[in-house]
Parts: structure tokens; sequence; C-alpha cells
């Protein structure tokens, strides 16, 4: 059957290239001059997607009938079109122990994370509990993440196996350890190494995945470790850095005892040079001064995590401060301490967190966070991130009537500042419609879509419901 493009018509909205900290408007009464043209919104607009899952247009449905000769038409009445969530900061294998009660971070390590890492010495149950992970992601809307994977090669190659058969775009590499932690999930820095480069030879770069060398965190790692760890990012310059960086009170004690030469937390990473401008720090809460300006300079990415800062009761990320020094602020949901995969539950959580520090964190900075901000400090905003004409099609559909109190406040909004604050402050899976990969859709709210569909449809305007249109594409 030969392919054809696709329109999806429904409110449709994204952050322009051009868009940046600066010219995002913090609210509708500034949303002047140049400032507007910081984004793109259209109450009834229409997003083209092309044969191989690209965007090749978008605008007013009014102004683009032209375009849709030869195109089978979607039609996501009074839904949300925007580009798929990315989730900076997350942990693949740690579903099984998520809503852990009561322990603080290092307790919570050993009581329940490290049990559960353990279990996936077992292909099977690797295969299915990262399977949970994944769909659950895509359910809420996320179409990329920056995560934490299984310790073990056999998992790890499963996880990208999986990621491979969804055709995500995502960033991952398997955890490494080998200090204060059980003798069961100990590995050698040689192991540790060689799983590493094997991975990346098999996975780096290929289709649309990308490897993340993972060092858990500084106490996890004794310094042959992470010097391992600073081999492997010279080796492969494009890959990425993950760790966890000043998240606790008494995490950062014990750093400071272990490292006693430091200058701080980040100092221990940077001495082995993992501080780079592909690195991502999960966390950020209590920085000094001197750690800010390493990472301004380094031009470093930070993953705010405030669910599971909130969980944990690890402290309250300044916001309003740490942005003072670096725009490469992005959000993470810590999926394992993080109790919600949602990225609109983290969104909320993160206006909350600057209120308490007496900031208002403006709605349209906070959706840019999760979708162009997210891509632009991964440099991958050239792929995904909005919907300017060529980039990769993840995008997610929501639908603000999708739950009574919602449809109420939404009856009461007239303006797109207002909605995105009403869906981040009440909205949730539930309102999830559907989320496309490239175009193809990989979840709905019946269920689960795994492999690659075409469609039947005719090129005509689709009028069933909102569950009919996201399944219609479903053989």
């Amino acid at each position: 059957m030969k392919m054809q493009k696709t329109a999806y018509r429904g409110r449709i909205f994204y952050f322009r290239d051009a868009s940046t900290f600066k010219t995002i408007p913090i609210s509708k009464e500034i949303d002047k001059g140049f400032l507007e043209h910081s984004y793109c919104h259209f109450e009834d607009g229409v997003l083209i997607v092309d044969e191989q899952g690209k965007v090749a247009n978008v605008g007013q449905y009014a102004d683009m009938k032209k375009h849709l000769e030869g195109s089978q038409l979607v039609d996501y009445k009074s839904c949300l079109i925007t580009p798929g969530f990315i989730d900076t900061h997350n942990h693949a294998a740690q579903s099984a122990i998520v809503a852990a009660y009561g322990e603080k971070l290092l307790e919570w390590l050993n009581n329940y994370v490290f049990p559960a890492e353990s279990k996936y010495k077992n292909d099977t149950h690797a295969k299915n509990d990262l399977n949970f992970f994944i769909d659950l992601m895509l359910k809420n809307g996320t179409t990329t993440a920056v995560c934490y994977g299984p310790l073990f090669y056999a998992a790890s190659n499963i996880f990208f196996e999986e990621l491979q058969k969804r055709n995500m775009r995502f960033i991952t590499g398997n955890t490494i350890m080998d200090d204060n932690s059980p003798d069961y999930l100990k590995l050698p820095t040689k192991e540790n190494y060689d799983i590493a480069k094997k991975l990346i030879h098999k996975w780096h770069n290929k289709h649309r995945l990308s490897f993340c060398i993972t060092p858990r965190f500084g106490l996890a790692c004794s310094e042959e470790m992470l010097e391992m760890c600073g081999s492997l990012a010279k080796e492969y310059p494009d890959a990425y850095i993950q760790t966890h960086l000043g998240e606790n009170t008494h995490e950062i004690t014990a750093i400071k005892q272990r490292f006693p030469w430091s200058k701080h937390y980040l100092d221990v990473y940077d001495h082995y040079g993992l501080v780079t401008d592909r690195a991502v720090f999960g966390h950020g809460i209590h920085l000094t001064e001197l750690e800010l300006e390493v990472l301004k300079a380094k031009k470093s990415i930070l993953a705010h995590c405030p669910t599971s800062n909130n969980f944990l009761g690890s402290g309250l990320f300044n916001f309003k401060r740490t942005s003072q020094y670096t725009n490469r602020i992005t959000l993470g949901t810590d999926w394992g301490a993080g109790n919600t995969m949602s990225m609109l539950r983290v969104m909320d959580d993160a206006y909350k967190v600057a209120m308490l520090s007496g900031f208002k964190l403006p709605s349209m900075l906070r959706w840019y966070l999760a979708t162009l901000g997210a891509a632009r400090a991964l440099h991958i905003d050239d792929k995904v991130g909005n919907f300017e004409k060529g980039k990769e099609a993840d995008f997610t559909v929501i639908d603000p009537n999708a739950t009574p109190i919602l449809k109420y406040r939404n009856n009461q909004v007239d303006d797109i500042f207002e909605l995105l604050f009403i869906i981040m402050s009440l909205a949730d899976d539930r309102n999830i419609v559907a989320t496309y990969i490239m175009g193809k859709p990989v979840y709905t709210n019946q269920a689960p879509v795994r492999g690659y569909y075409t469609s039947n449809l005719m090129a005509e305007s689709f009028s069933g419901s909102i569950e009919q249109a996201a399944n219609a594409e479903i053989k």
C-alpha cells in the first residue's frame, strides 16, 4: 500500500526555534511585539506529517486546506496537539519500588532500590519490567528521556532493543557503580567498562538512540571507576553523561569526607572530566555559587526533579537563583523516587516549589522546559522539540475535557496561557488521548500500541469520537 501524508487537526501549540528563556512571555499581559513570535498557537490548526514521519507543514486549518489533498485527516477536535514531553532524569529499573515508604535518600537506596535492581539479572523480568516502564512513559505523553538503565549488559541490551522497536529518540546507558552498594550489585571496573563499550558499539547513534555514560553518583563509585567513566567520555565525546548532584545534604557531607581534596561536590566529577555540555546532573538542589559558576562555564545541564525531591524530603530547588547562572535547566520525573511518570505533574510541582521560594514560575516557561528547552539543552533541537518543518513528528494529544473538573475549568478559559496553566495544574495520564512517534501512534487511551502501522483511512475529514480518531490509524 502506498504511504500518504497524515494531517492532524486540533488546537496546536509549540515554541519556535527562535524562542529563548528571555523571549518566552511571562503572561498574556506582556505578550507583545517580538515576544508573541516565540511560540505558535493555532486554535483550529493542522499538523501535516509526511510519509517518513517528519513535519511537512503546520498552520491554521483554514489556510492549510489546499495542502491537504492526498492526505488522510484525523480530527482531534477540542484537543491540544503539542510536541512530546522530554524527561531528562528517570530510572528504568525502579518501577517496582515507586512509592516505597518513608526513607531518606541513602536509606531508600539500600532498603528498596538495590534489591529491586538486582532482579534484572533475570532477562524475563527485565523485559517485562522495562516494557511496563516504556508503556507508562508513552501513556503520559513522554516521547524522549534521559534514563538510567539497568546495571547488567543483558538487561541494558534488552532495554535498547525495546526502545528501538518503538523507534524512540532516547538517551540511556548501563548504571555504573562499584562502591557503597551490596556485593550482589558490584561489578569490577573492567567489567563496567566492557559493558559500556559493547553497548556503545552496538547502539550509540544507531536508529534514534544515544548512549549515556552513567555513574550512579559519587558515593557509589570508586576513584578508579570515576576515572574509567572519564576515559569513556574522552573516547566518545559525543556520548552523553548523567549522574546525581547536590540532591541531599547528608550525601554532600559524605562526598566531602570521601573526596577531601575536592572544592565541592561538582569538583569530584569535574576532576575526572565528567562536567561537559553533554552532561546531565540530576537535582542540583544544594549548590554553592562556585558550583553554579562551573555549570555555567561548562554549559552543563541540570534536571530539576521536584516530585522526587518532595517525596524524599531532599529540599527545594531555587529556580530563580539557579536561572541567574544558567538557562540549561530541564525537568525530570526521577521515576523511582518520583512517584509519577507524568511530566504534567512534574510541571505542577515545579510551580509549587518555586512559589515556596517566592518565585512564580511562568506557565509557558515550564512547558518550554519540558519540550524545546530540553531538546535544546540536549543538542537534539534540530530533530525534536517543536513542529518546525523537517523535524521528527513526536507529539502528544491532550484532551482538556477528559475529567469533570478540568472540563469545567476549561469552559472558563479564553487564552493559551491559562489553558496551559490549568492543564499543568489539573491534568494527568487520563487526559492523554494519544502519543505519536515519528507520526505513528504508539499509545492511545484504549491500549499501548507496539510496532509500526499504516492507515487505511481515506483522505477526508474524520468525524468520529476522539477515541475513534486515535484508533483509526491502527489496522
